[in-house]
Parts: C-alpha cells; sequence; structure tokens
C-alpha cells in the first residue's frame, strides 16, 4: 500500500509545533519552543575545561550551562593533536546531541553543513550515501558523481533528495555550501570563545531541508510568513517539491482540524492500545526503556499461536512507531509475547526492521529474541524527547510518576483561544490553577497573554487555586451575565 505523507506545521507566537502523519496517523512530533530552542548542528568555538583520559573525553565551554562533552574518538587528529589538547585550549565543535538530564551536550570536531541535497564534511575525507537511496545503480551513479565534485581533502554525504539530480545541480548547491563554511572559517579567527559560528536553521526551514522529499504530498503551514520563507527557500533551489507547500486558512487550528490535537494527548500515555484488542505497556526510566506486548482483550477466532503473532505483528509496527512518535533513545527492550515456531520469531524481526526503516535514527538491534522472547535493540538519541518536553517529575510522589508540565498547560490554554477567538471576543476569561501553574502563567506566559488580550479584545485574569489539580487549568468564561466553566 502507497503511503500518503503529510508535514503540517502549526507556527505560534512562542512555539513552532511540526507533525508528521503517514496514512492519517501521527507518526512524529517536533517542537521548538522560545525557551527551548534547539543546539544541535550549531557549530561553536569553544575552549577546552577539562581533559578526562579516565573517561576518553574533553569537557569544553560552549557557553551553556553546562560543558559539552567531547569523546577523544570525536577528537579528529588530523586538526586537534589529542596529545596537545589541555585546558585552556581553543577548539570547533558541532553539537551532537542536546543536553539531556545531567549530561551536557554530545560534541564533535567532524563538522557537518548540511544543505538539501548534499552535506559537506569539512575536515573529513569520505564520500556518503543516504541509507534511504535503495537503487544500487542510482547509489553507485551518485558516489561516481560525488567523487568527481568533492574539494580536496574534505568529504560529502549525498541525501535522499539527491536521487535523480545530475551533477551541475550538486556543483550549484556545493558552491553555497563552501561559501558558508568560508564564512565559518573566518569567524573562527575574529570571535570571542565561546561563540556560535554557524546557528542551525530555524524550525520551519529545517523541516524543509531535511523531511521535504518525493514522498511527502503536502507541507501544510499555517503561517503566511513562514509559507513565504519555505517558498523562497525552495525558490532559490529549484525545488519541483515547492508544489507542495500548501497555505493553511481555515478559522479552526490546522492541529485541531487534522485530529493532532487529540493524537498529541496519547504520547504521554503509559498504555497504547492495538487494532486487534492487544496492548503495549511503555515503561521508561533514565537509562532504559521496556515495552511489554499483552493479547490484552483480543477476541479473534484464529488459533492462540495465529493470535500470538498477530498480536506481536501488530506491536512490532505500533513500537516501531512510538520510538520516532516519542524520540526513545538508549537501551530499549521488548519483551514481545513468545512464540514457538522459529519461523515466526524470524519473520517478526524482518517485519520489525521493515517498520523501522523510516526512521533517521540509527540503531543496532539483536539478531534474535531471546529464550524468553525479549529483543534488545539501542536508539540514538538526539533530541529531548516529546515527553520530557511536555511532562516533569511529580512534586507529589517524589518523581515515581510525571504530570503535564506548566509550559505543556499553558499551550493548551493558547490552543483554546485560538480555537474560540470569535466567540471569546469582548469577555472576561478567569484562568484558575495550581498555584505552581499560574506562577508560571503569570511570568513566562505574560506577554503571550497580554498579546492575546490585545487582538481578542478579552480579560484575562490568572487565579492561584490551592486545591487545583497540577496537571490541568480550569476556564471560565463571562459573557453578557453568561457563565461556560471548562476543564483543560
Amino acid at each position: 500500500m502507497e503511503v500518503k505523507k503529510q508535514i503540517i506545521l502549526n507556527i505560534r507566537r512562542d512555539d513552532v509545533r511540526v507533525a508528521v502523519r503517514e496514512n492519517e496517523d501521527l507518526t512524529q512530533f517536533y517542537i521548538e519552543r522560545g525557551d527551548l530552542v534547539s543546539s544541535v548542528g550549531n557549530i561553536i568555538k569553544g575552549r577546552v575545561e577539562s581533559v578526562r583520559k579516565e573517561l576518553e573525553a574533553v569537557f569544553v565551554d560552549i557557553g551553556e550551562d553546562g560543558a559539552g562533552f567531547l569523546p577523544m574518538k570525536d577528537l579528529y587528529s588530523y586538526i586537534y593533536d589529542k596529545k596537545n589538547i589541555s585546558k585552556g585550549s581553543e577548539i570547533v565543535v558541532q553539537v551532537k546531541k542536546e543536553a539531556y538530564g545531567t549530561k551536557g551536550a554530545r560534541l564533535t570536531t567532524f563538522i557537518a553543513i548540511p544543505g538539501r541535497s548534499l552535506v559537506l564534511i569539512p575536515f573529513k575525507k569520505t564520500i556518503g550515501i543516504s541509507k534511504t537511496i535503495i537503487d544500487p545503480q542510482e547509489k553507485k551513479r551518485l558516489r561516481e558523481m560525488a567523487k568527481e565534485i568533492c574539494p580536496k581533502n574534505m568529504g560529502l554525504i549525498i541525501r535522499t533528495v539527491a536521487s535523480g539530480k545530475d551533477k551541475r545541480f550538486l556543483k550549484r548547491e556545493l558552491s553555497e555550501l563552501m561559501r558558508e563554511w568560508i564564512k565559518i572559517k573566518k569567524k573562527i579567527k575574529i570571535e570571542p570563545i565561546p561563540s556560535i559560528l554557524r546557528e542551525e536553521e530555524e524550525l520551519p526551514i529545517k523541516i524543509t531541508r531535511d523531511l521535504l522529499d518525493d514522498s511527502v504530498a503536502e507541507l501544510i503551514v499555517d503561517s503566511e510568513q513562514a509559507y513565504k520563507k519555505i517558498k523562497d527557500y525552495l525558490s532559490i533551489r529549484k525545488s519541483p517539491l515547492i508544489s507542495r507547500i500548501k497555505l493553511y486558512k481555515e478559522p479552526i487550528p490546522v492541529f485541531t482540524h487534522y485530529g493532532i490535537e487529540h493524537e498529541m494527548r496519547k504520547i504521554f500515555k503509559r498504555k497504547v492500545w492495538l487494532k486487534s484488542g492487544g496492548y503495549i505497556v511503555i515503561d521508561r526510566t533514565e537509562a532504559l526503556t521496556v515495552f511489554d506486548v499483552n493479547t490484552g482483550k483480543y477476541k479473534g477466532k484464529m488459533d492462540s499461536e495465529n493470535m500470538i503473532y498477530k498480536t506481536n505483528s501488530e506491536a512490532a509496527e505500533e513500537i516501531a512507531r512510538q520510538l520516532r512518535l516519542r524520540d526513545i533513545g538508549g537501551i530499549i527492550v521488548i519483551d514481545f509475547i513468545d512464540m514457538k515456531e522459529e519461523k515466526r520469531q524470524k519473520n517478526l524481526l524482518v517485519k520489525f526492521k521493515s517498520y523501522l526503516r523510516g526512521d533517521k535514527a540509527r540503531f543496532k538491534m539483536a539478531f534474535k529474541l531471546s529464550p524468553l522472547g525479549l529483543l534488545e535493540l539501542t536508539r540514538e538519541r538526539v533530541r529531548r524527547s516529546v515527553s520530557k518536553r511536555f511532562v516533569e517529575p511529580c512534586p507529589y510522589c517524589q518523581g515515581k510518576g510525571h504530570v503535564l508540565s506548566p509550559p505543556y498547560l499553558f499551550s493548551k490554554f493558547t490552543t483554546f483561544l485560538e480555537a474560540k477567538a470569535d466567540s471569546l471576543s469582548n469577555s472576561g476569561v478567569r484562568i484558575l490553577a495550581n498555584p505552581r501553574v499560574a506562577h508560571y502563567f503569570e511570568t513566562e506566559g505574560r506577554d503571550s497573554l497580554m498579546h492575546f488580550s490585545h487582538i481578542y479584545q478579552i480579560h484575562i485574569e490568572v487565579v492561584s487555586k490551592e486545591d487545583q489539580p497540577i496537571e490541568s487549568v480550569e476556564v471560565i468564561t463571562l459573557k453578557k451575565g453568561e457563565v461556560i466553566i471548562e476543564e483543560l
């Protein structure tokens, strides 16, 4: 069955939200809040804080709260002599992974400058081809072209979008990337330490660059300004995909229209139901995620072994989706329902691997199920997962559970305002919130509330209420003597 893929961008005052759907199922979700802009991809001029030989790592001041972590294996010996790296040394690094928990950002000196079709690797002589380009002849053709145009002592990675392109097209993009590299080299000489030498593109352009390819039927954006930026970006590069960019103009918020607000709530649930009545339970710790597959309320007529295989197959597909959707990284253990037949075990692994092909993260996976039906794998984690952005340890249960965070509740409230803007005009809105949540609304959210109050002509009042549950807010609307109470 052909997969219909959509990318939907919701541009708001305080954040950008991106949803990717395949056949109307939400498969990926990104968000960039004003206070949580991702640093992944930034190229930074930093200074070595310490060299830890026992950890085989270097810690680098990159201007963030904690020092960045640079493994010795990511220290390029062609540029940096490991023996001469010491405290105070100047160093140019790129952020590979965001800071996570108590861990600082993961760094590398193997700088990569991405374009739509190519990635320029200034410090490493290498030629790479995207794993999603499967045709052997096309891979060979692209590799030969890359060798011909690759600058001396540098490397190139050919991206999926390059498939079918000619040498002239690739050379034009390479010239653009080389100009970018020349700018960075000039900044290395004059900028203070620490300094960002190159900042990653804003999220709408980054998503367009990295995700928009022939497999995407349409990219829908609800901001005229972002729509124009994306169109200009693709127009300059003469992309034939420019016709797939659509401006959403309906009065209903775009995420509500496509059912994404409803789907997002499921991201935080521990139990995920399968089509046949089985379910998956997801348990997460700092270093490990466990998926437990259960037959649940399955009521099919097939025999037990067939039923188990069907449930496991559905679970494999759903787990592959959840890994992308929640951006789960680290060590992952899947506890499939036990199957006796070795042939079915092998078939299940083949299916699971096929479901993982759409995932851009790197995997390492066991070759077979353990005797107990367990499958072990690791998945690369790049950014903070959605759940880490929108839930936090519960203060009532000493971190054993999680509650929705104040930023997420504020996001829900602004969505509520956008959806009901017309009916709320010239009315009063009172927000009853737990003191912790109310504090966030009145401090971090103050400017946005003033903005909404002005453009929608609404009087907004935040009331701190001790007995209000910490993961919900109550909204009271007062208009012409009518009182409407809603729970968000």
